[in-house]
Order: structure tokens, then C-alpha cells, then sequence
């Protein structure tokens, strides 16, 4: 068995993708398509990083379990569509990669399936840069659980986790693992409120991380 690495964890939609660069219309075209109003951009970027049986309800709201499920088969091929849209947030490859040049491991643990991750990080170029990719599996119902089964598996020395959203924060608390803040993603309210780490732009991830190793004594 290989030694223990440092383990940095980051969500992926409003951390690593720009998720409102093609999600927006997909979902705009998709409510019209289904019989319902199309909702504002605003009204769709604040249901990023929820579990679909949450999200379903605030895109179609009324709608029958039957319906969100046709939803989201149709969102599934329509996605493919709007990839060449997809980007990643501006210095993620360059964080990235100095992470990786000093040490540290990175993964991927989501609140979408592993098709749904493994399509955008190749989308948006960065599938090279991550070592793990933890979805949320079949009976599992909040990121906690997805985090913990990927600090199961994958050796590590210390780990952080880094996303926008109070589901990522409270993820990390229940795992006992430092949890770093993004305000620039969709949910910078959330993280002014709830997390002690926050960064403004990717490039101030690397350095944090290292700050928090250093503090554990682990370099």
C-alpha cells in the first residue's frame, strides 16, 4: 500500500465548474418543453449542489415523482449537447496542478452521479488533474455520507474539503475534516455564515490548504 497523501476534496459545481454556463438554458429549455414556466436564472443557480430529489421540486414545482424522473432522463441527453459551453472557473488548472506538485491528492465528491462529474470534468478539461471521484450512491441521501465513504477508501495523512455551499461545510463537520469556503460561488451568503476558511478566487486554495497542513503538521 502506497503512503498516505494529503486528500483535498472538492465539490464540483460552483467550486471547480461554472455550472451556470450551460445548466441555465438546459434547464430553462427543459421546464418549457415539460409545460412549465421558465424560471430566472437567478431561481436555477440557487437549486446547484442540492440532491436532485430536492432540486426537482423548485424546478417543477407541483410536478409528480413520475414526471421529475422523465426530467431528469431528458436533462441527461440534453446536457451532452451544451458542453462546449462548459469552463471551469479561471486559475482551477493551475491550482490544480500545484496541489498535486506538492503533495497532495485530489477528488472529486458530489451530489451528481459519476457520469454526471466524469462528463464535466472532461468537459471543462480538468479529469486529468483528479485523482478520486466519490458521486452520491444508491442509498445515499447527503454529501456526509459520500464524503465519508471516499475518506474511507483512499489513504490519507489529512484531508480538507473546499465547496460553496452549507451541504459541503456540513459534510465536512460531520467528517471532523477542515472545510475551506468558496465566495465565488453560488452561494456566498452560505459561506460568509458558515465557514471559518473562505477564499475569493481558486488561486487562493493551494496556499490555504498548505496553511491547514502546516497547522496539523502535516507538509
Amino acid at each position: 500500500m502506497k503512503p498516505a497523501s494529503k486528500l483535498i476534496v472538492f465539490d464540483l459545481d460552483g467550486t471547480l465548474n461554472r455550472t451556470e454556463l450551460f445548466a441555465v438554458e438546459v434547464h430553462r429549455m427543459l421546464q418549457t418543453e415539460f409545460g412549465w414556466p421558465a424560471q430566472s436564472p437567478e431561481e436555477i443557480t440557487a437549486v446547484f449542489g442540492a440532491p436532485a430529489e430536492e432540486y426537482m421540486d423548485r424546478l417543477l414545482p407541483g410536478s409528480d415523482k413520475a414526471t421529475q424522473q422523465r426530467y431528469l432522463k431528458r436533462e441527461a441527453e440534453v446536457e451532452y449537447d451544451y458542453m462546449h459551453l462548459a469552463a471551469a472557473y479561471e486559475g482551477c488548472q493551475q491550482m490544480l496542478s500545484d496541489l498535486r506538485e506538492n503533495g497532495w491528492e485530489t477528488a472529486v465528491c458530489s451530489n451528481s452521479s459519476f457520469r454526471y462529474i466524469s462528463m464535466i470534468l472532461n468537459a471543462t478539461g480538468l479529469m486529468h488533474q483528479i485523482d478520486y471521484i466519490q458521486p452520491l450512491e444508491k442509498g445515499m441521501t447527503e454529501k456526509s455520507q459520500s464524503l465519508h465513504a471516499l475518506l474511507e477508501r483512499v489513504p490519507h495523512s489529512m484531508a480538507v474539503m473546499v465547496g460553496d455551499t452549507a451541504y459541503d461545510c456540513q459534510a465536512a463537520k460531520a467528517c471532523g475534516i477542515p472545510f475551506i469556503g468558496c465566495l465565488y460561488g453560488f452561494r456566498p451568503t452560505e459561506m460568509e455564515a458558515e465557514a471559518k476558511h473562505r477564499v475569493n478566487t481558486p488561486g487562493e486554495i493551494f496556499p490555504l490548504a498548505e496553511e491547514l497542513a502546516a497547522a496539523r503538521q502535516i507538509i
